[in-house]
């Protein structure tokens, strides 16, 4: 057999059947989590206004990287959080799904440059490996404020997030006057929303 010959041919039934189905079963997925991501919000009384991609209140906010997409966008009220981003990240298996937390800010004029922080849970094994302290590594300034804010410790310990494999990233978009909150696709709870828009309003501060 003359692979050379073959080959175009494998290629060319991949790329008619197999890859829509996996863009479609991408985009229910997708929808899935949208739908489920505002009806959560709804449920916790939380103000918002589900916008489309175009729409020029989020002009601000940079492309995304190739194989990601934005599967929805929430317009948050009221909060320190601006808007939700519910973005999927296609690989060799479908798509991961994350949330992006969008936070409009200033940035403290400073030699040092901004930097991404993130959050190191600290977990105790005989306690079911549930975290009981919450450290954050990164920006000098930012994760300062952040580990001195012990109410902001207690939200992680003492709720519903002490059980769930959180997993955090602060992300400064200085070019873009606004930072990125990103977490792992977990539904917005209130404990959720509360600790994250603690967050949002230290970066609303400015660092």
């Amino acid at each position: 057999m003359e692979w050379s010959k073959v080959l175009p041919a494998v290629i060319a039934f991949l790329a008619a059947f197999l890859l829509p189905l996996i863009f479609s079963k991408r985009s229910k997925e997708g929808e899935k989590k949208k739908n489920s991501t505002s009806q959560n919000l709804l449920s916790l009384g939380i103000d918002f206004e589900r916008i489309e991609k175009r729409d020029e209140r989020i002009e601000f906010v940079k492309k995304l990287s190739w194989g990601q997409k934005a599967e929805g966008i929430f317009k948050i009220e009221n909060r320190n959080i601006d808007y939700i981003f519910l973005i999927s990240e296609s690989n060799q298996y479908g798509a991961n799904y994350s949330l992006d937390y969008i936070v409009q800010n200033a940035f403290n004029v400073r030699e040092e440059p901004v930097r991404n922080t993130r959050m190191k849970l600290i977990k105790d094994s005989l306690m079911g490996r549930k975290a009981v302290d919450v450290l954050w590594k990164g920006d000098t300034y930012l994760s300062q404020k952040l580990n001195m804010d012990h109410a902001l410790k207690d939200k992680l310990k003492n709720t519903g997030l002490k059980g769930l494999k959180l997993k955090l990233r602060i992300i400064p978009e200085k070019k873009h006057g606004y930072t990125r909150i990103k977490t792992n696709f977990i539904s917005p709870s209130q404990d959720l929303i509360s600790f994250i828009d603690s967050i949002a309003g230290h970066i609303k501060e400015g660092f």
